[in-house]
């Protein structure tokens, strides 16, 4: 008898155990997310509320996620990517620049002139190239969970329109903080300046540059367009944003949950490419209706001419075939 009560007894408890880490398993769990862009328009539109969705369904309403935007948390990207490697927020968004010391093959993404459609893009972020990139920052505290596009880069400046790569010399250019961008504007006859996009707007205010570069939705997000007077749309790489999560805080999740994670993940990352290129057209109207002088580029030719050298030799510096890899997925 005294051994039957003790069964029953260890049998209850382990019950209760297992009831209790069922329990634990089953409550809603809120991730922190923090991004530079806006709720709603920008590159980036409702895309973090499009993931939010997304996890909640797939993970039963296990997660939700509560997005903190407008650079509430900070508006250096940099920093963002440094918050969620730390585990100061869950999920951060950010350009590829800033984790190029984490994913140096990220650079792929920063060549002149490589892609050539969204379409190019995407075969490229959800192939060979875009898992090479993904399992790089593993050992870095985060993963990558999606790719944003924020569209073809073009330059900006408040000296002349730019339309003969002579027009571009001599400017000084506002420049992401990558050796690649730098090379490239440097080809052109441009003094590059690095610094990080939030310090961009007073620096053109001031003429501390002269210039700046980025894609129609960044320069509204961003509110350039109030305070550049040309922009020439000479399309000279893509800007590729990342959205990253805090490694351990994705290990810590259950296989099923983190299959549901990287599911939301591409749900996002398709709906962004969807929502950008409508998003293009809309930019450029504001833009114009805030009295930028638009230009395009006729000859692309001499521009492309100079700055083809970068491809061959940053090709040799992030190796593993990718630049092939690229230009194949074109086809």
């Amino acid at each position: 008898m005294k051994n039957r009560m003790h069964v029953l007894a260890t049998t209850a408890a382990v019950a209760a155990i297992l009831g209790f880490s069922a329990g634990m398993a089953q409550a809603e769990v809120t991730l922190k997310a923090a991004t530079s862009q806006p709720p709603k328009g920008g590159f980036l539109g409702d895309t973090l509320t499009v993931l939010g969705s997304a996890l909640k369904e797939k993970t039963n309403g296990e997660i939700t996620l509560k997005t903190f935007y407008s650079g509430a948390l900070s508006s250096n990207e940099r920093e963002l990517a440094e918050m969620a490697q730390s585990g100061a927020v869950d999920i951060a968004v950010g350009a590829t620049t800033y984790i190029l010391g984490w994913a140096p093959s990220a650079k792929i993404f920063d060549l002149p002139y490589l892609y050539e459609s969204v379409g190019h893009y995407k075969k490229v972020v959800q192939g060979e190239v875009g898992d090479f990139i993904k399992s790089e920052v593993e050992d870095d505290g985060v993963k990558l969970i999606a790719f944003v596009l924020p569209g073809f880069r073009s330059i900006f400046n408040n000296v002349r329109p730019i339309k003969t790569v002579a027009d571009a010399n001599g400017l000084k250019i506002r420049s992401m903080q990558s050796p690649v961008y730098v090379e490239m504007f440097k080809s052109m006859g441009m003094l590059p300046t690095p610094m990080p996009a939030s310090e961009l707007y007073t620096s053109l205010q001031l003429g501390t540059v002269d210039a700046g570069e980025n894609d129609p939705a960044s320069v509204v997000s961003w509110g350039w367009k109030d305070v550049i007077k040309y922009y020439s749309m000479d399309r000279h790489s893509i800007s590729v944003n990342v959205v990253v999560m805090n490694k351990a805080k994705f290990d810590g999740f259950p296989p099923d949950t983190q299959k549901a994670i990287l599911e939301a993940g591409r749900a996002a990352e398709n709906h962004q490419i969807d929502y950008i290129t409508g998003a293009w057209a809309q930019s450029m109207e504001l833009i114009k209706k805030s009295g930028v002088q638009v230009n395009e580029v006729d000859d692309l030719k001499p521009f492309q001419d100079s700055v083809k050298h970068i491809v061959d030799q940053f090709d040799k510096e992030i190796g593993h075939g990718l630049v092939q890899k690229v230009r194949d997925a074109a086809k």
